[in-house]
């Protein structure tokens, strides 16, 4: 697999030859109420660049000619750190440092003014209200607008990238190109979504590429409004530019620091493109919507049992582009979830997100809400692929409680309702049950599963009348919780201490439950014969509806 380049150290000291300097950063309308605290023999120096500290560890990402903004509490409460930041920041070119106020009363710390005017090294008070993107755009700006060839290339990028869209090459396409055009990797963060990486990120080792995965999944994109370049500590610098959000969740264009420095032309290339990011991934959103709801109503029919043939199955699946692998069993899995009763709306974003992600344990997994659950249908796995699906799907899911029920595997499209049928009864005889376990099939039920083919009758419900019905009116007359009694004695394997203890009962009160149920039902816990009748009994009143007399 391929690894992510990382770029050299820049060499260091401070520019001469860029035309745009500290001096002229003051002509700016935004810098009217700014004042120059310390530095003035540095306001000549050149600005090749504008960023903003996110944290004050930022010494060793620094290049020269960088001008740096800054929010002012951590550094005013850390005077001493700030002097010394101030040192590095000189030693490194930095052409200087403007710190914004939190209150009009403010002052700067007199450690660090002195250590900026000993280094000649211009250190600007700014007004509280000053928007720092405001100013970096109007910075990349003046720059670029002294450089013509720079500002004809950034319209022929502009063009080309314009082009590949309209061709339908599709947005990972336009991320591949984005970052062979600016020679770093890009991405796109989205709120609660994983990010979409451009091809260097793909496909670098998971080693390598996992850091920075995962700090981008950090990012807020909807804390991005003001863009520009963010010093990140212990990671690269980045550059971000919010996607117009017309509907959708808040996201963010990303440039990554990696193989070179990110020029003011990148930075404006950014700013433009991520205009026709936001519009390509608005129509993308709005495409997978109206899919989704094809999806989802073809799946209900299917799972429903309305499509009686392999031709009407074949064709509602292409027209839906649900790509399922042909002469491959399937089988539906309903996803218990640690949510009781679920709203719909967030039963069809699960759904939407399974289908959307590829996942490692199957090829084609679909998925979508019916009748309450939410159903999957799974090409049938080798052993162990449901142990891997589940811990694929809790994180994805964020849903650490889940579980998986599922039914048998169906040779046919035309039988999968069946399976869907399997699945829910093994949901319900787990839950009724109290069988472990973080999947169950339908296999698994033994006993339990041949529960469900007792019809109801009259030798249904007198066996039902002659064991549960005596207790269960018992207990309605002020009985003393003996069901729930019993059903836990079972559960403890007839012990009695663990019996009391789970039920936070004294050990007197659970035996004299016990003999109280031997007595209504004339019957002996101490017969396996009677122990097995009961515990039968119990298990049908829960899995299937009961006689009159119960309710």
């Amino acid at each position: 697999m391929a690894a992510i380049s990382r770029k050299g150290p820049s060499p260091g000291g401070r520019p001469d030859e860029a035309s745009f300097t500290v001096r002229e950063l003051l002509k700016l309308p935004q810098l009217e109420q700014a004042r120059l605290a310390a530095g003035e023999k540095g306001l000549h120096a050149a600005v090749t660049r504008i960023s903003v500290m996110a944290t004050a560890d930022v010494s060793s990402r620094v290049r020269a000619g960088e001008f740096l903004l800054a929010a002012g509490r951590t550094l005013r409460e850390h005077p001493e750190r700030f002097r010394l930041l101030i040192t590095e920041l000189a030693a490194k070119g930095a052409s200087g440092i403007g710190v914004r106020k939190d209150r009009a009363a403010e002052e700067m710390p007199k450690e660090a003014a002195e250590e900026a005017e000993k280094h000649g090294f211009p250190l600007f008070e700014l007004p509280p209200d000053l928007s720092f993107s405001d100013m970096i755009r109007s910075v990349m700006e003046r720059l670029l607008a002294r450089e013509s060839v720079q500002l004809n290339e950034l319209h022929g990028r502009m063009q080309a990238m314009t082009r590949l869209l309209l061709d339908g090459s599709g947005l990972f396409a336009f991320l591949d190109a984005m970052e062979r055009m600016l020679g770093n990797p890009v991405a796109i963060v989205r709120e609660q979504d994983k990010p979409l990486l451009s091809e260097s990120l793909r496909s670098a080792d998971s080693i390598e590429s996992w850091p920075m995965v995962q700090m981008l999944s950090r990012c807020q994109p909807g804390k991005a409004a003001g863009g520009g370049i963010t010093l990140l500590q212990s990671a690269c610098r980045v550059y971000a530019s919010p996607l117009p959000a017309r509907g959708t969740k808040p996201a963010c264009l990303v440039l990554l620091e990696r193989s070179r420095d990110i020029s003011p032309l990148d930075a404006l290339t950014v700013d433009r493109l991520a205009q026709l990011a936001g519009l390509e991934l608005a129509n993308i959103e709005a495409v997978r919507a109206v899919e989704g709801k094809y999806v989802d109503q073809f799946l209900q029919d299917w799972l429903s049992g309305k499509l009686f043939s392999d031709h009407d199955w074949k064709l509602r699946a292409e027209v839906c582009g649900c790509a399922l692998p042909e002469q491959t069993p399937l089988c539906a899995v309903v996803a218990g979830l640690s949510e009781r009763e679920p709203a719909p709306d967030k039963l069809r974003e699960m759904a939407r997100i399974i289908r959307s992600e590829r996942l490692q344990t199957a090829d084609a997994v679909l998925s979508a809400p019916i009748g309450g659950d939410l159903v999957l249908v799974v090409p049938v796995p080798e052993p162990g692929a449901l142990r891997r699906l589940l811990d694929e799907l809790r994180p994805l899911l964020q849903d650490e409680g889940l579980r998986l029920f599922a039914g048998r595997p169906a040779e046919r499209p035309e039988l999968l309702p069946s399976s869907l049928s399997q699945a829910r009864r093994a949901r319900q005889a787990a839950e009724a049950c109290g069988l472990d376990g973080e999947i169950v099939t339908y296999d698994r039920l033994g006993v339990y599963s041949l529960l469900y083919l007792i019809p109801s009758g009259e030798e249904r419900d007198q066996f039902l009348q002659r064991f549960s019905v005596p207790l269960q009116q018992a207990d309605k007359r002020g009985g003393g919780r003996l069901v729930e009694t019993l059903e836990m004695f079972f559960r403890c394997n007839g012990n009695i201490k663990l019996t009391s203890e789970k039920l936070y009962a004294h050990y007197n009160t659970v035996v004299y439950r016990l003999e109280k149920i031997q007595n209504i039902l004339g019957i002996s816990l101490d017969d396996p014969e009677d122990r097995l009748q009961l515990q039968l009994s119990l298990k049908l009143c829960h899995i299937t509806p009961s006689p009159s007399g119960m309710g």
